[in-house]
């Protein structure tokens, strides 16, 4: 077999040869008897003492192993494990027991519960029990991500598949968390279409990067999560049957903190001990009349709000609650609803400030992102969050990366 039969990388080593320079880093497929096998290559040029080009030498890499260092430099890991969980709650312990007993399992899982249950908590520490906890954890939030953004971000994409697309291509979430674990959290905002590509993928253990016909063999373990009630989504029409049915194999219901009251106090002391430590302030000591109040509470906003309520008593030294009052749940409601009217004043700052950096980068996400110091799904999330309109600075596309500096 001639050498440019062997691989798709040809065209690099045309121009290493042509242009005499050195070429790192480029994703190529080598053709093998059964598949199509991924590697990184990189083409060093080779001259004389009169400068005259004598060889050219290709470094092939795996793929996998390159992207399983990246990921360990980038914390690609999941950091959650069952004995960081805090609870004593019968229902919640069999939960938990339940969600160590399927970690080895190949089959995809679906972590239902309430906001501020701890689903990606959970799906860490399966990541982490299972026999994939030396590889990747990836998690993608499907509500944070544009619609347009969320098929390259799954699947990702050829060079020349778009304008503005990145020599060479990039991996999508699924090649990058190949061996391992990809946590799809809000699943229940995934885009149909976008379901249907995800549906095959689970089916086919493959998929097609954006611009490509190739089709790349992957190893992952799935593990969505959706605070929205799926089946009732499927009536509507805005959540496929048949998706549902293959994520829903092993399903994993999280208790709000209001059915598992008696995990409140351990909750309290483990942060106000963690808290207390980060921002370096002394604990705040609860009365018994205190902690009955607060265990009759329905924590709406369950452990997520709980641990609020905790950072605000610690900053302020004092438990904000009259004792004279019978209202415990009004009473909470508008205290953590006063100290969010101070947040919603940081936040109408940070809002303008992103407004503005996006405008001064015409809407490249990710230089805007590098200037403002923060992640690329960070930023999504934010413009997500306080519903910026990002056509209005002329080119709001994560493909622009070849405008980045």
């Amino acid at each position: 077999m001639k050498i440019w039969n062997l691989f798709e990388g040809w065209e690099i080593v045309k121009d290493a040869i042509y242009s005499q320079n050195t070429f790192l880093d480029e994703d190529v497929f080598v053709n093998s008897r059964r598949n199509k096998l991924q590697f990184n290559l990189s083409a060093y040029p080779l001259y004389d003492n009169k400068q005259n080009l004598r060889n050219v030498i290709l470094v092939f890499k795996e793929i996998k192993k390159v992207r399983k260092l990246a990921n360990k430099i980038m914390g690609r890991q999941a950091i959650y494990t069952f004995d960081k969980i805090i609870g004593r709650n019968k229902e919640f312990l069999q939960t938990m027991e339940f969600a160590k007993k399927i970690a080895d399992s190949k089959s995809t899982i679906l972590i239902m519960g309430e906001s501020g249950t701890g689903k990606e908590i959970f799906a860490q520490s399966i990541h982490n029990h299972s026999n994939r906890c030396e590889e990747p954890f990836i998690a993608l939030n499907c509500g944070a991500i544009p619609k347009n953004l969320i098929e390259s971000e799954l699947f990702g994409y050829e060079e020349g598949a778009f304008t503005g697309a990145k020599r060479g291509g990039q991996p999508g979430k699924f090649e990058i968390a190949d061996g391992g674990t990809l946590f799809l959290d809000e699943i229940g905002e995934m885009p149909i279409d976008m379901q249907t590509r995800l549906l095959r993928v689970i089916e086919e253990s493959t998929v097609n990067r954006i611009g490509s016909t190739d089709e790349i063999y992957i190893n992952v373990r799935i593990i969505a999560a959706t605070n929205k009630d799926l089946t009732e989504e499927v009536k509507k029409g805005n959540f496929r049957k048949d998706l549902f049915y293959r994520l829903n194999v092993l399903p994993l219901r999280l208790p709000p903190l209001r059915k598992r009251k008696d995990d409140i106090p351990l909750l309290i002391e483990y942060f106000m001990d963690r808290i207390s430590k980060r921002l370096n302030k002394k604990k705040v000591s609860i009365s018994d009349a205190h902690m009955n109040r607060l265990m009759k509470y329905e924590w709406p906003g369950n452990v997520r709000e709980l641990e609020n309520f905790i950072e605000l008593v610690i900053n302020t030294e004092y438990i904000p609650i009259d004792m004279n009052r019978n209202e415990t749940r009004l009473e909470i409601k508008q205290i953590l609803d006063n100290n969010n009217n101070v947040c919603y004043k940081l936040e109408h700052v940070e809002k303008e400030h992103i407004i503005k950096v996006l405008r001064k980068c015409k809407g490249n996400i990710t230089l805007a992102a590098r200037k403002l110091g923060i992640g690329r799904n960070t930023l999504y999330r934010k413009v997500n969050k306080y519903g910026i309109d990002c056509s209005e600075f002329e080119q709001c596309n994560e493909t622009e990366q070849s405008k980045v500096i």
